[in-house]
């Protein structure tokens, strides 16, 4: 039971101590960057060179996933508060999301496209050299 809760306590420092960091970077460089954005590359580049180990945040994030609908609550609220506004701009808000939807889904497409024709490339020039 203490391991379990060592190893919460020390993975959820570990992901606080990255996001901090990548806050602190944020506002002392003055970058025009999301700092939650940037702690995610951190986050994903410290585990792929294994500088930190998958095993150390693994119970937290399972933990964090597993109670993230909590975290919606408050946006639900929020469209009952504002319902009112809402059904007043519900034509141009649902055209606004359909949009960016769909646009954000054909660059998201078009960029994997793209991104597994290099790769295809790169093999070939890869096996030509060999």
């Amino acid at each position: 039971m203490v391991s379990k809760i060592m190893k919460y306590l020390i993975g959820f420092m570990i992901l606080c101590a990255i996001q901090f960091a990548c806050n602190f970077f944020v506002k002392f460089f003055n970058f025009a960057f999301p700092s939650p954005i940037l702690g995610i590359i951190v986050l994903f580049i410290l585990l792929q060179t294994n500088i930190i180990k998958r095993d150390w945040i693994k119970d937290i994030c399972s933990l964090l996933l597993k109670y993230m609908p909590l975290l919606f609550v408050p946006l639900a609220v929020g469209i009952i508060a504002y319902y009112g506004i809402i059904e007043k701009n519900l034509i141009p808000i649902l055209l606004n999301v359909v949009v960016t939807v769909t646009i954000t889904l054909l660059l998201t497409a078009m960029f994997v496209e793209n991104v597994i024709k290099f790769v295809r490339l790169q093999r070939m020039r890869k096996l030509k050299n060999d």
